[in-house]
């Protein structure tokens, strides 16, 4: 990536631009990185408290780039990115776990969860802009943008630590924390109770000893759709959209230096897979159901980029 900047730092030096009349067309080029989160509402715990958050991930951004002027200080831009989002996803507090293969029903334990999943999804971007020059050198631009999203993946950590359960006749179950490698390809994992490799789910007994808690597993490493009965679509919706607007520094050589702000309007991401990590419905009658949760999350992101055209 660095010696890509410095060859178009080389080559646009070698490059006068004039200043462009009414119906000329040029065509450039332009690499520069982004500064990507999603958006969206948090979950919530019994006391009010935020559960979750996104922070921001540095990818880059590469576009071909089209200019129309209509006249000498206005005109149309369009660009077609290969434009990498995602964000840092985290989730730290309470919430539950449901272990089966201990008795006839599965037993719902709640606990603390902590998740760090970094998200990495890359988009086939298409803004059209509008611009209009300050002067000769700046020039400001906004307009809609459409994106497909072509690979989507995710990788990080999971653990739970679950709260001693009193199950009456001085029966106390205290599960050990269970740990979890997350790894998703959110386009190709299939939807299959198969990972790699389990590990067993111990209990700390009533006299202190660590034993196993009957045949109860936790996978090792999960896919992306593990925790699902059914398949239905990807996690990221394949269509993103939204607004894009920035400023602009182009020297008199050709080079530009650029600044924009994206901000999507679409849902990202498939409801059908987002549901409530603090509880099911009513786990104190066995009513183990997942609350699925109808929000909006969305595409944020800051971009800084060189380029020069022709």
């Amino acid at each position: 990536m660095k010696r890509f900047f410095l060859l178009i730092t080389i080559l646009s030096m070698s490059i006068y631009t004039q200043a462009q009349d009414a119906g000329d067309f040029s065509v450039g080029i332009k690499a520069g990185l982004n500064f990507a989160t999603f958006g969206g509402p948090s979950e919530r715990s019994s006391t009010d408290t935020r559960l979750e958050s996104n922070s921001v991930i540095t990818r880059f951004l590469i576009a071909p780039t089209f200019r129309y002027a209509l006249t000498d200080r206005t005109g149309l831009l369009l660009e077609i990115q290969y434009s990498q989002k995602g964000g840092n996803y985290a989730y730290t507090g309470e919430s539950f776990w449901i272990v089966e293969d201990v008795t006839t029903d599965p037993l719902y334990f709640s606990g603390n969860r902590s998740v760090s999943l970094n998200v990495n999804n890359g988009y086939l971007d298409i803004p059209l802009m509008f611009y209009g020059k300050a002067n000769s050198n700046v020039s400001f631009f906004g307009g809609p943008y459409i994106g497909f999203l072509l690979n989507s993946t995710g990788a990080g950590q999971l653990s739970f630590d679950a709260a001693v359960r009193d199950f009456g006749s001085n029966i106390e179950v205290d599960l050990q924390p269970i740990n979890i490698e997350l790894d998703h390809d959110y386009r190709r994992d299939p939807q299959d109770d198969f990972v790699l490799a389990y590990q067993p789910i111990f209990n700390e007994n009533s006299v202190g000893s660590i034993e196993r808690f009957g045949d109860a597993q936790a996978p090792l490493i999960t896919d992306a759709y593990h925790d699902f009965e059914e398949r239905d679509g990807n996690f990221y919706n394949p269509l993103d959209y939204g607004l894009i607007g920035g400023i602009e520094y182009r020297f008199d050589t050709g080079l530009g230096i650029g600044f924009r702000g994206i901000y999507g309007l679409a849902d990202i991401t498939n409801n059908f897979y987002d549901y409530s990590k603090v509880s099911t419905v009513d786990p104190d009658n066995n009513d183990l159901t997942r609350i699925l949760r109808d929000d909006r999350d969305r595409n944020l992101l800051l971009q800084l980029y060189i380029g020069f055209e022709l």
